[in-house]
């Protein structure tokens, strides 16, 4: 399969670094207010960016939440599909958590794939 588009260069930084630190401080929940008004390509390059990197892959995958799938795959191809289907099941086991009574813990399976 032929590289994607925005995927070939992993080292720059889509944003300056300004933005990046305003999304590095920020809340979990502000990343949707700093980055909503950007094109849906550099949002989706700001998630690829920032999900291969070990210490930033939460914020990659709260962006890439935000984003659509096509965006992602046009970023970073197969990776990019991979990324959003992560984003997904991570939001996914935050609702879970939300709405899971305070000290509880989720069920336990035994269940062997």
């Amino acid at each position: 399969m032929p590289m994607a588009k925005g995927s070939a260069d992993l080292e720059t930084c889509p944003v300056t670094d300004d933005i990046l630190k305003k999304l590095l401080d920020s809340a979990l929940n502000a990343t949707a207010e700093i980055t909503g008004q950007w094109p849906a390509a550099q949002r989706a390059a700001m998630a690829v960016y920032c999900y291969r990197r070990a210490h930033l892959r939460s914020l990659g995958l709260q962006l890439a939440a935000q984003c659509e799938q096509s965006d992602l795959v046009r970023e970073a191809g197969t990776a990019g599909e991979m990324i959003y289907l992560q984003s997904k099941a991570a939001g996914a086991a935050t609702d879970d958590l939300k709405t899971r009574p305070r000290g509880t813990r989720p069920p336990v399976s035994l269940h062997i794939v």
